[in-house]
């Protein structure tokens, strides 16, 4: 009969042990959370800080940005226009390994107007374990 309370006890901890396990999207989940925070701040180098060291930025209607001082310079330019709060929701986000793919629908404020639309990340994560943006892209709805 010890047995069974042990076998219990046991599979009671190994249940509330999964819990505790982060699910393969939670990395790319978390950094964006760390995105949207300082996208909210007008903090362009915070958004840039999520950003590797060589991504590329893909907005609607400009040119390919290429570098965390670009993508830096490029929200600053966005912010000191009138971009200010930021909402997004993922649509997916798939994960292999050290990339993940995520899509989502945003929605942005510029000036006094909102405007949706849908957007592609790119994640990767790197030997210190954090995911970081290496692609963006982007176009609104309409």
């Amino acid at each position: 009969m010890l047995t069974r309370p042990l076998s219990l006890a046991i599979l009671t901890l190994t249940l509330s042990g999964c819990a505790s396990v982060p699910s393969a999207q939670q990395g790319p989940q978390d950094a964006m959370s760390h995105f949207r925070t300082a996208f909210n701040k007008q903090d362009a180098a915070g958004v840039a800080g999520v950003f590797k060291a060589d991504a590329k930025l893909l907005p609607a209607g400009k040119p390919m940005l290429t570098g965390t001082e670009a993508i830096r310079a490029y929200w600053q330019g966005a912010f000191t226009a009138g971009v200010s709060h930021l909402e997004k929701t993922p649509v997916e986000i798939a994960v292999s390994g050290d990339l993940a793919v995520e899509t989502s629908t945003y929605v942005v404020t510029f000036k006094d107007q909102q405007i949706a639309g849908k957007d592609t990340l790119v994640w990767q994560r790197g030997n210190d374990k954090q995911w970081r943006i290496a692609s963006d892209i982007w176009n609104s709805d309409k």
